[in-house]
C-alpha cells in the first residue's frame, strides 16, 4: 500500500472489527467520532441517527447475549481527502455481509461516521475466510 493515510484508515477499520469481536465497548467507542454526525444501519435495523442512539444499539449487540464471532476480509479503502469508506465483507460462520465503513479525521485520528451492513443474497467462496486482513 502506497499511501500511509490508506494503511491508517485500513487499521481504524480492523480496530473496530477487533473491539467488535472482542465485546470491548469502551473500545468500539473511541472508534467512532465523537464532534461530527454519525448514523449506522445494522442489517434489518431502521437508520439510527447520532451518537447517542448509534452507541446505545453497539452496547445492545455487544451485551445483548448473541454477539456474532465476525471477521473482515476482501477490505478496500477509498480515499476522498479528510474523509475515506472501506468496503469489505462481514463473515459470520457460514454467511456473509457487505459492509461499508465511512470515517473521518477527527482530532488526527480516523474515526467512523458511518456503518451499514447488509446481507448477500450468495456468500462468495472466492475469498479467504477468517482473520482481519
Amino acid at each position: 500500500m502506497s499511501d500511509s493515510r490508506e494503511a491508517e484508515v485500513l487499521r481504524a477499520n480492523a480496530s473496530f472489527y477487533d473491539a467488535f469481536r472482542a465485546g470491548d465497548f469502551e473500545a468500539l467507542d473511541a472508534a467512532w467520532a465523537r464532534n461530527l454526525p454519525v448514523a449506522c444501519i445494522h442489517p434489518g435495523w431502521q437508520i439510527l441517527r447520532g451518537r447517542e442512539l448509534v452507541m446505545q444499539s453497539w452496547r445492545s449487540i455487544l451485551f445483548g447475549g448473541n454477539r456474532p464471532d465476525i471477521h473482515c476480509d476482501d477490505t478496500h479503502c477509498h480515499l476522498l481527502g479528510d474523509f475515506a469508506f472501506v468496503t469489505c465483507l462481514e463473515r459470520i460462520g457460514e454467511g456473509a455481509l457487505t459492509a461499508t465503513n465511512v470515517f473521518a479525521r477527527e482530532d488526527s485520528a480516523w474515526r467512523l461516521v458511518h456503518h451499514q451492513a447488509g446481507p448477500l443474497s450468495q456468500v462468495p467462496n472466492d475469498q479467504p475466510s477468517g482473520p482481519l486482513n
